[in-house]
């Protein structure tokens, strides 16, 4: 019976929580964009989110049971963003709105108009896949379940575990949040140096909440869940590069797997990092948050080249209101939500993500010759400002 519970445990704090606080948060996309992966990548964004803010106040602030206080705290706040995807649903499908998510871009057909018009936006309407297409996506499955299949049969037992597998388990076991040396066993003040990654406390809240041993949720449990999320995003990535070629995705998500499944000739490369160090936040910085990164910036890329294609055509762009939000803001406000990830990931994320962002802001700025995505790469490395300021303070705090 316990190990069933705790299945059903980590598909709920995995999958539905997630799942449901995207629901309640993708308002802030556009309505070409509110599929349910881009969705799901939100809700994830937005707990992590939660989590760092709450496991950093809970780390700095209380002495004794801090992870049980950081595990409350969290799980409430958790199941009310989730709760309130539910509620926002429930509304929005008794007002007949059924566009708030959709599992496939689009609920239309793309006529011969729309496949010959350059404005055309071919993520606003449903992608119907030849055989050989749905072939390729069959082999893409295949190569994604044998990696996922394998990283639990060929676990590689990495040094580091030692020390960031030990946290998340002195945290589940010993109730404590980074005082506690791991090579020892000894007690200590805050370790500021690996304290503001929190991934360990969040695999560590994992194992507890599904009363599985942290070890095992780091080795079998991360994989499971992060590879395929890696995947979801170059999907999304995909889907922005080919547009109007999306039968080439597949092809092009064999090549990504193959790419980084053979990624291993040395032991620094990402590949590497992906597969033998999934649990650690610097294998996450690599291969979720950077190309996070590139994702937000092709996106707003894309919209660029809209406006000008609607500029040439002479359509006056007069969006405003709540559309200007969705479709200007929203890509920084997801570049912030990314930042506090690669916080949460490891330190190096903070300097590297926004070294990244102000080269790519640059390149955003030659095409859009608009000034103000200076304002927007400045508004979204703020939670990395503070980041580093906090990281500071505590680090130059007496013990």
């Amino acid at each position: 019976m316990q190990p069933i519970v705790g299945i059903l445990s980590l598909i709920f704090w995995l999958l539905i929580v997630p799942g449901l606080s995207g629901l309640s948060f993708n308002f802030i996309l556009p309505r070409e964009r509110r599929t349910y992966g881009i969705s799901f990548i939100v809700g994830f964004l937005v707990q992590m989110a939660v989590f760092e803010v709450v496991a950093i106040m809970c780390m700095t602030r209380v002495v004794f049971s801090a992870f049980t206080y950081c595990c409350r705290i969290y799980t409430v706040l958790a199941l009310a963003i989730a709760a309130g995807g539910i509620l926002r649903s429930d509304i929005l499908l008794m007002k007949g709105e059924k566009s708030y998510v959709t599992l496939f871009p689009g609920e239309a057909k793309a006529g011969a108009r729309e496949m010959m018009s350059p404005r055309a936006d071919f993520k606003l309407f449903k992608l119907y896949y030849s055989k050989e297409s749905m072939v390729y996506w069959g082999i893409f499955f295949l190569v994604l379940a044998f990696q996922m299949v394998m990283s639990i049969v060929m676990a590689s037992f990495d040094g580091d575990d030692a020390y960031y597998v030990v946290e998340s388990l002195l945290a589940q076991q010993a109730d404590v949040m980074n005082t506690i040396l791991p090579y020892t066993g000894v007690s200590t003040s805050l370790d500021i140096r690996h304290a503001l990654a929190v991934i360990t406390m969040w695999i560590a809240f994992i194992a507890k909440v599904s009363g599985i041993h942290a070890t095992i949720v780091s080795h079998v449990v991360m994989p499971l869940f992060f590879f395929p999320l890696v995947y979801l995003l170059y999907v999304e990535i995909g889907r922005i590069i080919f547009r109007a070629k999306q039968y080439i995705i597949p092809v092009f998500m064999i090549i990504v797997a193959f790419l980084l499944m053979f990624g291993n000739v040395s032991i620094y490369t990402p590949a590497t990092f992906f597969f033998m160090r999934t649990w650690q936040g610097k294998a996450l910085v690599g291969n979720l948050v950077f190309p996070m990164i590139f994702w937000v910036f092709f996106w707003m890329l894309e919209d660029v080249e809209k406006r000008k294609l609607a500029a040439g055509e002479g359509v006056k762009n007069t969006v405003t209101g709540v559309l200007f939000f969705r479709n200007r803001i929203s890509p920084w406000i997801m570049l912030g939500l990314i930042n506090m990830l690669s916080g949460a990931c490891s330190s190096m994320g903070v300097i590297f993500g926004s070294v990244l962002i102000a080269l790519l802001t640059l390149v955003l700025l030659y095409f859009s010759k608009r000034w103000t995505v200076l304002i927007g790469a400045f508004c979204c490395i703020l939670p990395n400002i503070l980041y580093l300021a906090m990281y500071f303070s505590l680090f130059n705090r007496p013990a």
